[in-house]
C-alpha cells in the first residue's frame, strides 16, 4: 500500500461534502455550548463570591447560627411538653364525657326537683357542661400551639436546609466548571 487510502477519494463527493458541512455544524454547536457554559461557569463564580462576601459581611454563619440554634432548642423542647399537655387534657376531657353521661342518663332516670318551688336543684349537668367547654377551650389552645410551634420549626428547618443546599450546590458547580473548563483547555 502506498500510504493513501483508496477508499477515500482526493476530492470528496457529495456525501462526503454533506457529512463534512454536518461536522463543522456539529462543531459549531460545540464551540457555542462550550462558550456557554464558560460563561455560565463565570456567571457561577461571581454568584458564589457574591453570597460568600455577603455571608462575610454578615459575619457567617456564626451569627445566624447563634440566633437560630436556640431558638430551634427552645422550639424544640416545648412542643413534646405542649403535645403532652393535650394528651392529659384530652384524656380528662374524655373522663368528664363519661362522667357527664353517667350523670345525665341518671339524672334522666329521677329528676331532682325541689317541693316547694317546682324548680330543679342547681344542675350537676350544667357545672359538667361548663367544666367540659373551658377544658375543650384548653385542649384547642393546646392543639394552636403545638400546631404553630411545629410549623415554625419546620419552617426553620427548612430554611437552613435550603440554605446549606443551595451553597453545597453552588460549590459543586464550580467545582464542575472548575473540571470541565480545565479538561476544555487541555
Amino acid at each position: 500500500s502506498s500510504g493513501i487510502n483508496a477508499e477515500w477519494p482526493l476530492r470528496p463527493g457529495k456525501e462526503e461534502e454533506e457529512e463534512m458541512a454536518y461536522l463543522r455544524a456539529k462543531l459549531m454547536a460545540y464551540r457555542s455550548n462550550r462558550k456557554n457554559m464558560e460563561e455560565k461557569h463565570h456567571d457561577l463564580l461571581q454568584r458564589l463570591t457574591e453570597i460568600e462576601k455577603e455571608w462575610d459581611e454578615d459575619k457567617g454563619g456564626d451569627e445566624f447560627e447563634s440566633k437560630w440554634r436556640p431558638k430551634c432548642k427552645n422550639e424544640e423542647s416545648r412542643t413534646p411538653q405542649l403535645y403532652e399537655a393535650n394528651r392529659r387534657l384530652r384524656l380528662e376531657l374524655q373522663m368528664l364525657y363519661k362522667q357527664a353521661d353517667t350523670i345525665i342518663t341518671h339524672a334522666q332516670a329521677k329528676k331532682t326537683i325541689d317541693s316547694r318551688s317546682g324548680m330543679s336543684f342547681p344542675s350537676i349537668k350544667n357545672n359538667l357542661r361548663i367544666n367540659l367547654q373551658k377544658l375543650q377551650g384548653d385542649v384547642e389552645d393546646l392543639r394552636k400551639r403545638a400546631a404553630t410551634a411545629q410549623i415554625k420549626y419546620e419552617a426553620e428547618k427548612s430554611n437552613r436546609e435550603g440554605v446549606e443546599k443551595e451553597v453545597k450546590q453552588l460549590r459543586q458547580e464550580l467545582i464542575n466548571s472548575k473540571i470541565s473548563s480545565s479538561v476544555a483547555r487541555r
